[in-house]
């Protein structure tokens, strides 16, 4: 976690889509504490929940952001916003883990 700086993309939303219905808006609060994540297609939409977030810059302009939601499944997300592209990884409360890529547009 970056406590330091303020997350580069504070303040900004970004619609994450890994296909097959499964789009979100990640919504990053602009004192860059929380991320709102709104289910845009599937099952769940209109669903959203706000959570704190982690993140650290990597090298090749990418960002590890981490997450635990309200069920407390477990996200963690390596994007990078210029290259719009995003791998993510999934742990449900079932112990289902999921790997995912997909990309980011604003």
């Amino acid at each position: 976690m970056n406590q330091t700086n303020l997350f580069p993309y504070s303040g900004r939303s970004f619609v994450v889509n890994y296909g097959k219905g499964l789009v979100f808006r990640n919504t990053y609060a602009g004192d860059g504490t929380t991320v709102t994540a709104e289910f845009l297609e599937g099952p769940q939409t209109g669903a959203k929940m706000t959570v704190p977030f982690q993140w650290t810059a990597l090298e090749g302009g990418s960002y590890l952001l981490s997450w635990q939601e309200e069920d407390k499944s477990t996200v963690v997300h390596c994007d990078n916003f210029e290259a719009k592209t995003t791998r993510s990884f999934y742990t449900m409360m079932d112990g289902s883990f999921y790997v995912m890529s997909g990309t980011i547009s604003e």
